[in-house]
């Protein structure tokens, strides 16, 4: 296995991450195959409840995240990769940490997370072709400082 591919596919998996969190669509897109597709699952679910393919419905993502939460951080472990060739599969643990619109009383979500992923090479360079979101369990949090002018 060659070791800058498996920096390459770990970087991939952190710039996801970073588009997630600034609410850029043009960095969604950067990341994913122009055909990519996005799944999102509950818990032990078989079916999923979300299902997004190529480049338009993608841009959707963080344009949902913008609209439900006033800031979200998601912080990826666990990237483990099996490249073969020019495609590799891999899954990548997170915990995404969601703060919540209410300027009375902002609540922090933090969701567990295992992205199931199947990654291509395309023009040079690695993408997600196929990403699984298997949400494992979700916690709320009461916050001391949320940023809005409201401290412990």
């Amino acid at each position: 296995m060659n070791t800058a591919d498996i920096v390459e596919l770990n970087q991939l998996a952190f710039r996801y991450a970073a588009a997630v969190d600034a609410c850029d669509v043009a960095g969604i897109q950067r990341v994913f195959h122009p055909e990519g597709r996005l799944r999102s699952y509950q818990p032990d679910a078989e079916e999923p409840f979300a299902d997004l393919r190529g480049s338009d419905q993608l841009a959707a993502v963080p344009n949902a995240m913008r609209g439900m939460y006033r800031a979200t951080m998601h912080m990826m472990t666990n990237h483990l990769v099996e490249v073969d060739g020019d495609t590799a599969s891999g899954e990548v643990l997170c915990v995404a940490r969601h703060l919540t619109r209410d300027d009375v009383d902002p609540v922090s979500i933090n969701v567990h997370i295992r992205y199931v992923d199947r990654y291509v090479r395309h023009e040079g360079r690695w993408l997600i072709l196929d990403r699984q979101i298997r949400f494992l369990w979700s916690e709320r949090h009461a916050t001391a400082d949320s940023g809005m002018g409201r401290g412990a």
